[in-house]
């Protein structure tokens, strides 16, 4: 080996291992941004009263208001890649979302600490058509109290939480639920 191949494999070396530990620094942040979004979740549970508001943009750039909805029934579903039991209830939500679009219930989908191109992935591997948009900071997470994905909040046409899934939420739990809150409101 002539000393002109050790310097190049020298200054190889050093670069693979620049980039490892960029990959370990980066994987180090995203854990502790985990845990601190886990372990910082906001004071409570919100399970009644007017919901926060928030602003979200979603994947293909629209903005979404929450206080901007008020008069429709709002489902907001957080929810992870890495979450296995957000997996069980893509399904059921796409399925609700296709029935209850067209009757004043929209529908919103808060990606928590998830990065590019996961999300992208998940969303196409459930056929998910309604809007979607990241929460990294986990912001929305905290205000709401979120404690655990998934967690799925139903807010009505006057800006309150009138239900909240802990857990995955199947279909049939759901309608009910939004039967209730359609109901609720054209009795007003």
């Amino acid at each position: 080996m002539t000393a002109e191949t050790t310097a190049q494999t020298t200054t190889g070396d050093k670069r693979g291992s620049a980039g490892r530990y960029v990959v370990i620094a980066a994987a180090l942040i995203f854990v502790a941004l985990l845990a601190y979004g886990l372990f910082t979740g906001g004071d409570s549970r919100v399970e009644s009263g007017k919901a926060p508001n928030f602003t979200v943009t979603d994947f293909d750039g629209k903005t979404w208001n929450l206080d901007g909805m008020e008069g429709q029934v709002v489902v907001v579903n957080f929810w992870a890649t890495w979450c296995i039991s957000c997996k069980d209830e893509a399904v059921d939500l796409e399925m609700a979302w296709r029935d209850y679009q067209d009757r004043g219930v929209q529908f919103l989908g808060i990606d928590y600490l998830d990065q590019e191109p996961l999300n992208f992935e998940y969303i196409e591997r459930y056929g998910i058509t309604y809007p979607n948009g990241p929460d990294i900071q986990g912001r929305i997470y905290n205000a709401y109290g979120v404690e655990g994905l998934p967690e799925t909040f139903i807010i009505d046409h006057n800006g309150e939480v009138a239900k909240v899934f802990v857990g995955a939420v199947g279909q049939a739990q759901l309608s009910a639920a939004l039967d209730q809150v359609l109901a609720s409101a054209s009795s007003s």
